[in-house]
């Protein structure tokens, strides 16, 4: 058995596994979606996620990446405000003596 052979196998080995990974991420998806707000869910998802992962890896295939936007609290966005108000004002000081010199 030559190398050839062996590559033709391992593809279709690694197809074959991706399916099956598919298979079991949209089985894994449909059970996490029967069981929101049951305890098992945890399980489910964590299962899912690595179902979906293999499949991506078997096609080559990168997973997504996921952002997380951490947005400012009301208090954060104030003073916040506030500095680009006196940011503002200073620049106005500036454009005043600049203008009157």
């Amino acid at each position: 058995m030559g190398i050839p052979r062996e590559r033709e196998e391992i593809t279709e080995r690694k197809k074959s596994l991706a399916g099956l990974m598919s298979n079991i991420a949209e089985i894994g998806g449909a059970n996490v979606e029967r069981k929101i707000g049951k305890a098992s869910v945890r399980d489910a998802i964590i299962g899912t996620g690595v179902a979906i992962d293999k499949m991506l890896a078997l096609t080559s295939q990168t997973p997504a990446v996921a952002v997380q936007v951490v947005l400012p609290t009301p208090e954060e966005r104030a003073a916040r405000e506030a500095t680009h108000d006196r940011l503002d004002e200073i620049v106005r000081l500036l454009r005043r003596d600049s203008s009157e010199t």
